[in-house]
């Protein structure tokens, strides 16, 4: 059997090519191809979201086609130190980062990352111009990581899961380079590990601000399984119920978290009511009325039925869904009634008798009151202690925290129990490198009232008062006496009003 020739980089080779880059991007992309081991394929269409930066560990998702799904599995792979300190230098040109923000986005292309292409023309040029290394090109890299690993005695199973081999026998080829091009690479893991690593660790002692990635995980819904049995039991009865509630209370998630066996529309635009309506009916014709768009239009295509459609009067868009549409067969989602306008208001007015309604609002204005006559009105209210607990915790779980009640109690006093100020200031929290008492204290909610402590102000009033009670002899004052008695009471009972006064609003 002839063995495939293997094209990697020997150290001097290696270090020549790293040192020769001076463009981040350009240095972090040949980086994760030689230090990582990633194709060329998922090197290029990496995005921020991919990265642990805390945990220093990149996540990749093999883009290999295979025959079969269960081989497209993500793969951790620990990120070397100088790695990791150019991506977070380079993570600084980027003016906003999110999760699915590409690493390396195309300059031509918006929304798109760089092409394979471009990393081969670019290795070329490196080759040619500079460096005058022989095949020089990017599976070249990821076999120089492979060989590195395989010097540096690292078992077989443990490279294939870092490359991504499904076989073992893919990765044992590197088993057969020749003994002493390993000593070599042996000898210079041993030096890249030794001296310049020390002074790299003590240059770096502080670790550098990491790139904050938001999340963007959907809120756990917590304390809400009561509404959401009673909006689901009163959809099934053909009722309408509006959710409503102060902000970030959870109005729209519950919303988006209400399961029905009724098929479900949804209202997002009521701003351009006819043009909704239209959307609707040709919805309706295609999914489940395909027979009377045909005795309608006949065999016209999409558009032409839009165009019709257009020319049709609001009035007759409402009688044609009404007609065709059974009386509370459909649940019809209305994400903000806050912005209904008043065309729209009356429009849904002639449809409320036909849709099972399900909207939310902040509140019910007094012009609006009317139309939701019918409706059963669910409060949503802020979360409670323990509540608020169990959201803190299900947020952040994977957050290293040195004291987790301190944490705990002082999003809990910052955002009273509001489920999205709660979420948002775990996010805040995510942005530490390292959550110690201090650091936890000093994070406050951003639309939290400065807190004042009234409770010294509290306790010298009613000490004040219950002074009182010893007044009336040189006052002559029964009345006093009485005062002062409940005073002292109070005075007993401060413990509890003093709590209550360390509460901050929003």
């Amino acid at each position: 059997m002839i063995e495939k020739e293997i094209h990697f980089l020997n150290q001097n080779e290696s270090s020549m090519l790293v040192n020769s880059i001076n463009d981040l991007k350009h240095k972090c992309l040949i980086l994760l191809m030689l230090d990582a081991g990633l194709r060329v394929s998922e090197a290029i269409s990496l995005t921020f979201g991919a990265f642990d930066f805390k945990k220093q560990i990149l996540t990749v998702k093999s883009l290999k086609k295979r025959k079969t799904s269960k081989d497209f599995q993500d793969r951790q792979i620990p990120l070397s130190q100088r790695l990791f300190l150019h991506l977070v230098d380079y993570s600084k040109e980027f003016n906003k980062i999110d999760r699915d923000t590409y690493l390396f986005p195309s300059p031509t292309n918006k929304g798109k990352h760089i092409c394979r292409f471009a990393v081969s023309n670019y290795l070329k040029r490196l080759s040619f111009k500079k460096l005058n290394i022989q095949n020089l090109h990017p599976h070249a890299l990821r076999h120089t990581c492979a060989t590195n690993l395989v010097a540096t005695g690292t078992e077989l199973h443990k490279i294939a899961d870092i490359l991504g081999h499904q076989k073992l026998d893919t990765s044992r080829i590197y088993t057969h380079i020749p003994p002493e091009q390993l000593a070599k690479n042996i000898n210079a893991a041993a030096t890249r590990s030794g001296a310049k690593r020390n002074f790299f660790s003590f240059l770096y002692a502080k670790p550098p601000p990491i790139p904050y990635i938001p999340n963007q995980r959907h809120t756990a819904i917590i304390g809400r399984s009561s509404e959401m049995q009673t909006v689901s039991d009163h959809l099934e009865k053909g009722t309408n119920v509006i959710i409503f509630g102060d902000t970030g209370t959870g109005k729209r998630l519950l919303l988006e978290s209400i399961k029905t066996d009724k098929f479900v529309l949804t209202f997002d635009d009521t701003a351009s009511i006819k043009t909704s309506l239209i959307y609707m009916l040709i919805y309706l014709y295609e999914n489940n009325h395909e027979q009377v768009k045909k005795i309608l239009f006949g065999d016209f295509d999409l558009n032409k039925v839009e165009t019709r459609l257009s020319r049709q009067s609001v009035s007759f868009l409402c009688d044609e869904i009404k007609r065709i549409v059974l009386p509370k067969q459909y649940v019809l989602k209305i994400k903000q009634f806050d912005n209904v306008t008043k065309a729209a208001l009356k429009v849904l007015d002639s449809l409320k008798d036909t849709f099972v309604i399900l909207t939310t609002a902040t509140e019910i204005s007094i012009t609006k009151a009317p139309f939701f006559w019918n409706f059963e009105k669910i409060e949503l209210k802020k979360l409670n202690r323990l509540q608020s607990f169990e959201l803190i915790h299900k947020l952040s779980y994977d957050i290293e925290i040195e004291d987790y009640e301190i944490y705990r109690n002082h999003i809990w006093q910052q955002t009273d129990g509001n489920p999205k100020a709660i979420t948002e200031m775990v996010e805040r929290y995510r942005r530490e490198p390292r959550l110690v008492a201090d650091s936890i204290r000093n994070i406050e909610f951003s639309d939290a009232v400065k807190e004042w402590d009234f409770s010294y102000i509290l306790v010298l009033l009613i000490a004040s008062l219950a002074v009182m009670r010893f007044m009336t002899s040189e006052l002559d004052n029964p009345a006093l006496r009485f005062i002062g008695g409940m005073a002292m009471i109070l005075l007993l009972m401060s413990r509890a009003f003093v709590a209550r006064t360390k509460r901050k609003m929003i």
